[in-house]
């Protein structure tokens, strides 16, 4: 049987992969220009998580892998609704679908760490989960300058 790090590696490997092939379907889904460059480049990003992962697999983990800093949570995918499905999205759909894929990851990360017994891969949930945070801030600090460039 493999160890939990390494399932839980080819896990976070996986959910990037399909993220990443997500957005680039999505493109196809809709005809606003802004929301399919949006879409590129979260694929793109994805894509390097996904490529960040494979190296960790690779090199292993040290001490330095588990940095414990807090990652603020604006919590706007949370009270917002809509950004279900990216079919014909815009630009604000398409944000507030991606932070509640963050978000979705996040949650997961956080239940595999209450079921995870190695210490090691419990600290690697850790990680992933604040990577997840801080993709997700990122989603919603843009969302939020464009809002608030709207009200202007």
């Amino acid at each position: 049987m493999r160890d939990e790090v390494t399932e839980l590696l080819d896990t976070a490997i996986y959910k990037e992969i399909a993220s990443q092939a997500f957005y680039i379907a999505g493109q196809e889904k809709t005809d606003d220009s802004g929301a399919r460059l949006l879409m590129e480049e979260l694929a793109q990003e994805e894509l390097k998580h996904a490529r960040w992962l494979e190296a960790l697999k690779e090199k292993g983990l040290d001490s330095q892998d588990c940095q414990r800093d807090k990652v603020p949570n604006l919590m706007i995918s949370e009270y917002l609704s809509g950004g279900d499905s990216l079919d014909g999205a815009g630009v604000q759909d398409t944000l507030l679908f991606a932070m509640k894929r963050e978000q979705q990851s996040v949650d997961f990360y956080s239940r595999m760490m209450g079921i995870i017994k190695d210490e090691t891969a419990r600290s690697l949930c850790a990680r992933l989960m604040r990577e997840e945070l801080k993709h997700k801030l990122k989603l919603e600090t843009l969302y939020d300058d464009m809002m608030a460039g709207a009200e202007d």
